[in-house]
């Protein structure tokens, strides 16, 4: 599955390493705990691209259920404690919750054929360096993004976050 999920508003926060963490954490532990095979991943200062492969015992939707809600406490609570300004831009003051990190929506693509796995293993590395984001990510290759998986594929180097399962071994 190709997934892309987003910030609330598309508002930066994954460039400042605590939030970034966070999330990594958060990938890492369904990792570990066999939630999913994760085989391409960029997480961008506002949205995170994951290319991964759903476990029986699992559902996408149970998955990302748990991930955003986790990730989203964990990030309001360092807000609170470090950013209070920030956390005023998340604020959406609804009966059911006072704010939100993440969009509802979470773009699910299957990913059906070797070609279409490739070209979104292509895109999620080449992210980094689209429009502004080279500039602000102060970048010039995919592999010298440190939140992607480029650097496994383009260099053989392991990921220093997460264990990647690699997805030309199904091609």
């Amino acid at each position: 599955m190709f997934i892309t999920n987003t910030v609330l508003n598309w508002i930066r926060i994954f460039h400042l390493r605590r939030y970034a963490e966070i999330v990594m954490g958060s990938l890492r532990y369904c990792i570990e705990h066999q939630w999913f095979e994760l085989f391409t991943y960029v997480l961008m200062p506002n949205h995170i691209h994951l290319i991964l492969k759903v476990n029986e015992k699992h559902s996408i939707e149970q998955i990302l259920r748990d991930f955003n809600k986790y990730t989203a406490q964990q990030i309001l609570l360092t807000m609170q404690g470090v950013d209070p300004q920030m956390l005023a831009k998340f604020w959406v003051g609804t009966k059911k919750q006072k704010y939100k990190i993440w969009l509802r929506e979470v773009d699910i693509k299957n990913v059906l054929t070797p070609k279409f796995l490739n070209q979104k293993a292509e895109y999620i590395h080449q992210n980094p360096l689209k429009g502004e984001w080279a500039n602000f990510l102060r970048i010039e290759r995919p592999e010298d993004y440190e939140y992607s998986s480029a650097r496994f594929y383009l260099q053989g180097i392991e990921d220093k976050y997460l264990k990647l399962s690699d997805f030309r071994e199904l091609l």
